[in-house]
């Protein structure tokens, strides 16, 4: 009798949990994510065929970049999160951290076909997305009912990869049609400005249609740095961010799949740029079913499963297939990892860590994976420089694989006493 009611229970917790709407906060935020992820990408999508092929970079510089402009957001991302936690003031500092990605916009120009103006630019825009991210998880989080986070989190991943399909079919048409009425150097130079304008309105949507959540000043005491220390200590974080950690060395980032599907492929410029729309049109079609899969099925399993998608997409990159097969398994899979993991592991961390401390915790997480992608880089750009794309590929595939075993193993034995 117990089990039947327990079940009647759960089935009408998920119906409930289905028919509640996803809040007028979390939209706002997609939509200026996915505007300022239009602006990054028209950027990103080119810059690493433009470092390899055009500045003739190597691949241990590329790595070293590409890892910079992963991992420099974990430099901010933990003291502008305290902050955040301990003011109550978390739309001011993710404000901050979209103007300061807007206006860097405008440095291109300026620095021209500079490596190292290239790098300190990237850089500033990093330094923005590490003031923002954790901020705004946690305006998601503290304005979504507990019962539809994954749904919240993948609403908003979705929008904003949205912006990141859109973002290199932009910087692609911007390219070919300025190309015609002047120098390759004046159509980047528009390329920035479109780009500036295109992050200042996602500011002035985030200005006027998104608010704060503060909480009482009873909670807001909570927001110390030994109440931050306690939750890092908890079994339960330090065994996540163990796993997270060994999952991110074991990543590649997106730039050396393109990359490698260019060198193996003989793609173009224009071809090259539009490689990322593929990934990220695959991660907005799944963001939200994937969320709910997480809310039903467990969070934690869907994100560590994900991560097989990813060793499979790097195998197929390591072997002799058709060209086909070789472009769908490297943008769909890694756009269903996606999908099953940045989002989800904020939702399945979000409700285990108190409300006042919320950005706090998710901002540690955030970072620990976001250095483990600076190393993963940085090792993947070197392994190439000595090998090649291929058995690179391999290794990581490999070691993408005992990290997800590892993963499995350090966190299951908690999973029971959390309620995901």
């Amino acid at each position: 009798m117990y089990l039947t009611g327990s079940r009647t229970a759960r089935r009408l917790q998920e119906a409930r949990s289905t028919r509640e709407k996803v809040p007028f906060n979390v939209l706002m935020l997609g939509t200026v994510s996915l505007l300022t992820d239009v602006s990054s990408e028209m950027l990103v999508a080119v810059v690493g065929y433009y470092l390899l092929n055009v500045l003739h970079e190597s691949p241990t510089a590329i790595g070293f970049l590409d890892g910079l402009y992963n991992g420099i957001p974990a430099l901010l991302a933990v003291p502008a999160a305290y902050l955040a936690d301990r003011w109550q003031r978390r739309k001011l500092l993710a404000g901050l951290g979209y103007g300061a990605s807007a206006v860097t916009k405008l440095g291109f120009p300026a620095v021209g076909p500079s490596f190292g103006g290239l790098s300190a630019l990237l850089s500033a825009d990093r330094f923005g997305k590490g003031m923002r991210s954790a901020p705004r998880d946690a305006l998601i989080s503290l304005s979504t009912p507990p019962a539809i986070m994954g749904r919240s989190f993948g609403v908003h991943r979705m929008l904003d990869n949205v912006g990141a399909a859109l973002g290199p079919l932009f910087a692609s048409f911007v390219l070919l049609w300025t190309t015609k009425f002047g120098t390759e150097r004046k159509a980047f130079d528009a390329l920035f400005v479109i780009a500036f304008c295109i992050a200042g309105v996602g500011l002035v949507v985030f200005c006027l249609y998104v608010t704060d959540h503060r909480e009482q000043v009873r909670e807001r005491a909570t927001a110390s740095l030994g109440a931050v220390f306690g939750v890092l200590r908890q079994p339960w974080f330090l065994l996540t961010g163990g796993a997270v950690a060994l999952l991110g060395f074991a990543w590649v980032s997106d730039t050396f799949v393109y990359l490698t599907l260019a060198h193996r492929m003989h793609l173009t410029a224009s071809e090259y740029a539009l490689l990322a729309t593929g990934t990220m049109g695959t991660f907005v079609l799944s963001a939200v079913p994937v969320g709910r899969l997480a809310d039903r099925v467990g969070r934690w399993k869907v994100f560590v499963l994900g991560h097989l998608l990813l060793a499979v997409a790097y195998l197929v990159l390591s072997v002799d297939v058709p060209d086909t097969v070789m472009l769908i398994a490297a943008l769909v899979l890694p756009g269903l990892a996606y999908a099953a993991s940045d989002g989800v592991l904020m939702a399945y961390c979000s409700p285990r860590i108190p409300a006042a401390l919320r950005t706090s915790g998710i901002a540690v997480v955030q970072s620990i994976g976001a250095v483990a992608g600076f190393v993963s880089s940085v090792v993947f750009g070197a392994a190439w420089a000595h090998s090649d794309p291929p058995t690179v590929m391999r290794w990581f595939a490999l070691a993408v694989t005992v990290a997800v075993v590892a993963a499995t193993l350090m966190v299951s034995p908690w999973k029971d006493q959390f309620r995901d």
